[in-house]
């Protein structure tokens, strides 16, 4: 017997009361919630914890394991999503309690509710329905469930790394991996009449740089020219104007020959992006979202000078957010910084990761994909994209090479902009949906070719 959405919306709500807050300070991080998350999905879903071997991994992370029949050559999947959250913010403004799990206007409120617990309870409701129903895979599938996703704290390890190391330990390699990044979106917010399915395939690399001068320090009153702060500021100002140079990746120009025919009089420039390229360049800088999808982006965010205000400082700094394009990486990136900032600055990275590979969009888990969104969501445009953010699976390129990023519900105008913002919320409606896309490919998956 299948759930009904009003069903699967009332275990939903469940998940969303559990407070999983994750944050910079590991000290801060209040495990009991995530706890609480392992024992509801436990009374949830006890046939999945009947059947299927659970781990706890690191703190808080849990992966599941269905051991198929060995009837099938297929290699395993994973399916992936992650238990955090971000911080919920200013809290006066939220409509709604943001651990309530409102339903309520066409909508469930709460932090999470779209990142990512919404794919965690359409998995669990798909793999519980199989089980009832006395399916037995023919192929191993392994539920992979981080709890750091949003931030590791100071002193925390990942833990979708220490379950991709568990995996690798044990000789597992993955024939496809389904994670967050890509949905189904309202085209008119990119110009576009039809809904558009986009399938991350690659995602940036992010890294967190250090501009630093330090000084002699001394009282404000007799102040030299230039202070430390000042000089750092200067590089800053570097950073700002001078962007890195724009490229054309071919998986961007692939996303935009699929969105030409779409998109009125810009269809011939976008239909062959390589040979109309200077204007093109110019038309996709001028917004934010396109702009990131053609360089390396580089924002200066943080800036620290001296304790008080009549103090010179003895040192200055300024952080700067960069996301790597394909084909960039940490290395090219502070090579280029030092070449547009003063020589006196140093330029040091403080973390980051270089860019994920691009899994390869003609292959079977693909194709399957691409039928079960046509057949879930008819009249949609499906392509595949560069993610922008990071996702816990941009660490199992080692033991997987189709790496894809898509939840299977629809994200309307109104909910996209409120993940990891004041009233994050879901459409109430799909879930049913969502479900039947990882039962439907669960099933088909061993059969594809």
């Amino acid at each position: 017997m299948r759930r009904s959405n009003a069903e699967i919306l009332q275990n939903f709500q469940g998940m969303v009361q559990c407070k999983t807050v994750s944050g910079a300070e590991l000290a801060k991080i209040n495990f009991n919630e995530f706890y609480r998350l392992h024992r509801y999905l436990e009374q949830t879903y006890p046939l999945i914890h009947q059947n299927l071997t659970r781990e706890v991994i690191g703190k808080a992370s849990l992966l599941f394991h269905w051991q198929g029949d060995g009837t099938s050559e297929v290699l395993p999947i994973a399916l992936m999503a992650h238990l955090d959250v971000v911080p919920v913010g200013d809290l006066a403004k939220w409509q709604h309690d943001p651990f309530s799990g409102d339903i309520l206007d066409g909508y469930i409120w709460g932090r999470g509710t779209g990142d990512t617990k919404c794919q965690i309870v359409a998995q669990m409701e798909a793999i519980e329905e199989l089980l009832r129903q006395g399916y037995k895979p023919p192929y191993d599938i392994y539920l992979c469930y981080g709890h750091n996703e949003e931030i590791v704290a100071d002193g925390d390890v990942s833990g979708a790394q220490q379950i991709v190391t568990l995996l690798k330990d044990h000789g597992v390699v993955l024939g496809c991996v389904i994670d967050e990044g890509g949905t189904v979106v309202d085209g008119k917010m990119l110009g576009v009449v039809s809904r558009i399915a986009v399938i991350g395939v690659a995602e940036k690399g992010s890294v967190h740089v250090e501009l630093s001068v330090s000084d002699i320090g001394g009282h404000s009153s007799t102040p030299k020219a230039s202070t430390a702060l000042g000089r750092v500021a200067r590089a800053a100002v570097a950073v700002e104007e001078h962007p890195m140079p724009a490229r054309l990746l071919p998986l961007v120009e692939e996303t935009l020959r699929i969105l030409a025919p779409e998109m009125g009089k810009l269809a011939p420039v976008l239909s062959d992006a390589a040979a109309n390229w200077p204007l093109l360049q110019q038309y996709l800088q001028q917004s934010p979202t396109t702009n990131a999808m053609i360089r390396t982006t580089m924002a200066v965010t943080m800036a620290q000078g001296s304790a008080q205000a009549n103090i010179l400082p003895e040192r200055a700094s300024m952080t700067v957010n960069c996301r790597l394009l394909p084909g960039d990486t940490m290395d090219t990136l502070i090579d280029y910084l030092k070449s547009i900032v003063d020589p006196e600055v140093e330029v040091k990275v403080l973390s980051g990761k270089n860019p994920s590979p691009v899994s390869p969009t003609d292959t079977a888990p693909m194709r399957l994909m691409r039928q079960l969104i046509t057949e879930q969501f008819p009249n949609t445009l499906i392509t595949p994209y560069l993610v922008m953010g990071g996702t816990d699976s941009g660490k199992y390129y080692p033991i997987c090479d189709n790496v894809y990023r898509f939840a299977p519900f629809y994200f309307d105008a109104e909910t996209i902009p409120t993940m990891h913002s004041v009233n994050e919320r879901m459409l109430s409606s799909g879930f049913d949906k969502a479900v039947t896309f990882y039962r439907e490919f669960i099933e088909q998956y061993p059969n594809q070719s």
